[in-house]
């Protein structure tokens, strides 16, 4: 019986304070804090002041403000595809052309608005759109109106590109998008991104 080993009981360290549950506050005229503070049995309660520093804006080129963008998409997936010819030079112009025109993942432009930035023939540019929304790298609202795959890029703060992919999301489009590119855009497995 000498080596019988009993069942584990986990040890409080001598200095640690036995917590009670706090009790409600009975009347508008209770300090909270001061209430907890003793029933904690940690003393008075002392006022501490905070300084709160806000980072300056990024400063980027242009006075739109800028857009997120995968750096997976932009290391391995669109580098491939140019140097493939998977998506050619003028998908991928007017690709970064929607990226940089974003407001919270939605796009308002014409055709001809592109091409004039691009130096390209206004003809050009329906193919190449057409194109994208195939890959499910953008999708088309309506006549120059479109949205960009959230997951791809985004302008905006996460909470409202979470929105955003759950307003796409409930929509169930049988393109799947935004959460399936085409195949051929698929290259990697989600274990080599780094």
């Amino acid at each position: 019986m000498g080596n019988e080993v009993g069942p584990l009981r986990a040890r409080r360290p001598a200095s640690a304070p036995v917590l009670k549950p706090v009790r409600p506050v009975e009347g508008p005229d209770h300090d909270l804090a001061e209430l907890i503070a003793s029933q904690l049995g940690h003393g008075p309660v002392h006022e501490v002041k905070t300084t709160v520093y806000r980072r300056p804006p990024h400063d980027m080129l242009g006075t739109d403000g800028y857009s997120l963008v995968s750096n997976y998409f932009l290391r391995r997936v669109l580098p491939y595809c140019l140097m493939h010819n998977i998506i050619s030079k003028l998908q991928g112009a007017v690709l970064s052309n929607i990226i940089g025109r974003q407001k919270k993942g939605r796009i308002s432009v014409t055709h001809a608005e592109i091409a004039k930035e691009l130096g390209v023939a206004r003809t050009s540019i329906g193919n190449a759109l057409d194109a994208l929304c195939r890959k499910n790298l953008i999708r088309k609202v309506r006549r120059s109106t479109y949205e960009l795959n959230p997951r791809v890029a985004y302008n905006g703060n996460g909470a409202e590109q979470r929105d955003f992919l759950a307003e796409l999301r409930s929509l169930e489009l049988e393109s799947r998008f935004p959460d399936e590119l085409a195949p051929e855009l698929t290259l990697f497995s989600r274990s080599e991104i780094s």
